[in-house]
């Protein structure tokens, strides 16, 4: 995947010294990334997002109060919010468990600590959920696209206490090699594959998708000692990964668990009995 990138920064229309902060920031932090080649700041003025891709085609960020949003084209930014994860907190409170809740306090509920890592962090929303659930957890969230990683990331941190931000490590990274590199380091890899296919080209989660590498979907890993799977129920991944796939009927999106024995030994053993 080649995710090497130029990018432009700018800020909202109104303006303020905040802003201006944020955009110098900005071009410290995405500097010091290898996959991100040259940084343009360039003055808003009036212009609209639309009149800002019909001079230039380059990715845009575009600093707002509410957070950095990413920008391929002038239709659809790429920011984080939590839409999807209020539903699911509000329906925790009806216990309602989401799918993945569900799986990770299977393999996790008598753990006093675990690293969680989400290998394809996206919207970051999955990994935002388990570290609220799970306070014993320790989150990883791998993004492999510099400019997806760092506005997720900088959105995701105004909703995360001071203890809370203690536990959730960003990193930009293809997974695979992170993983390779820190096998020490994962205990349960969970791996959102919903990007192979979208109902709408034209939202967010489309918009994303088109910035998604698919090949990864091949590739297996096996320094785990959980695997979590969430994709498209006809994606090929539950079968290249050997992941057994949990049919859900009233969905097209279903997950799948995978157990290491090798590297859980007596303590998979022990969790039987």
């Amino acid at each position: 995947m080649n995710t090497v990138t130029n990018v432009r920064l700018t800020t909202a229309v109104k303006s303020n010294a905040s802003l201006y902060k944020q955009v110098e920031d900005a071009f410290s932090i995405l500097s010091a990334l290898d996959l991100v080649n040259h940084i343009n700041v360039i003055n808003r003025k009036k212009l609209t997002i639309r009149q800002l891709f019909q001079r230039d085609t380059t990715p845009l960020i575009v600093f707002e109060s509410s957070g950095p949003k990413l920008y391929f084209t002038a239709e659809t930014p790429i920011y984080f919010h939590l839409d999807t994860v209020k539903v699911k907190l509000q329906l925790m409170k009806q216990n309602k468990q989401p799918v993945l809740v569900e799986m990770v306090d299977y393999v996790a509920e008598d753990l006093p600590s675990f690293n969680f890592v989400d290998g394809t962090m996206g919207f970051g929303r999955d990994s935002y959920l388990i570290l609220k659930i799970f306070k014993q957890a320790t989150i990883y969230a791998i993004e492999q696209h510099p400019l997806i990683h760092y506005v997720i990331s900088e959105g995701m941190k105004r909703y995360l206490d001071e203890e809370t931000y203690k536990r959730i490590h960003f990193i930009n990274d293809d997974y695979n090699k992170w993983v390779k590199r820190h096998p020490e380091v994962v205990d349960l890899l969970y791996l959102d594959k919903m990007f192979e296919r979208t109902l709408d080209e034209n939202d967010r989660m489309g918009e994303l998708s088109k910035m998604t590498e698919t090949d990864q979907e091949i590739v297996s890993v096996s320094d785990y000692k959980y695997l979590i799977v969430k994709a498209h129920y006809k994606s090929p991944t539950f079968k290249n990964l050997k992941v057994t796939q949990c049919i859900r009927k009233s969905t097209k999106t279903h997950y799948g668990l995978k157990i290491n024995h090798k590297r859980l030994g007596h303590q998979y053993s022990a969790k039987l009995k």
